[in-house]
Parts: C-alpha cells; sequence; structure tokens
C-alpha cells in the first residue's frame, strides 16, 4: 500500500534530475544582510523622493532610485534563489518583492 507522502515523493524525483532532492541555496548571510539594509536605504529614498515636490530634477533623482532598487531586488532574487520573471519592470518589482517577502525577507 502506497502512501500519499509516497506520491509526492515521486513527484518530486521526477521533477529534479538524478532523483536528488532540490539543491539547497546557501548565500551569505552577511550579503543577504547587505542586500536588505541597501533595500532599505533605497526604499527609504523613493518615498522622501515622492513627498518632496520642491526637488530640483526629482524625476531624475526618482528614476535613478528606482533603478538601483530594482538591480537590488534581482540580487535579492539571485540570493534567495528564485527565478526572476519575464515580465515589465513594474509587474516584476511586485513578484519578487512578493516572492521574498513570502520567504521571510524584510526591508
Amino acid at each position: 500500500m502506497e502512501s500519499p507522502f509516497h506520491d509526492v515523493t515521486r513527484a518530486l524525483r521526477r521533477r529534479w534530475p538524478g532523483g536528488r532532492a532540490a539543491p539547497a541555496v546557501t548565500a551569505d548571510p552577511f550579503e543577504t544582510l547587505t542586500v536588505q539594509l541597501r533595500l532599505t536605504r533605497v526604499a527609504g529614498e523613493i518615498r522622501r523622493l515622492e513627498r518632496d515636490q520642491g526637488r530640483w530634477a526629482r524625476a531624475h533623482h526618482l528614476a535613478a532610485a528606482s533603478r538601483a532598487y530594482d538591480d537590488l531586488l534581482l540580487d535579492a532574487a539571485r540570493l534567495a534563489g528564485l527565478p526572476v520573471p519575464d515580465a515589465p519592470p513594474a509587474i516584476r518589482r511586485v513578484m519578487i518583492e512578493s516572492a521574498l517577502r513570502h520567504d521571510g525577507w524584510s526591508w
């Protein structure tokens, strides 16, 4: 008699070549913390720029901060072992943020 657990195990073995378990992603914890800290700082800068209506070249600064934030999200996804979705940047940002928060990331 086979249990439901046996079916799940068999499905997982078919998914990964060689019948081995999924490869474990082990990122350097200090690199992870560094990326989280940088995400916190850049997200704060974006919020500050969005509130500051009198800043000279505000749109330029906001665009640069947004690009930096997106690059940091890609670094975070790489560290967490997440696939990068093939989507427009705004949608990709939301998808990666959601996946990272689901995995316990905070910034």
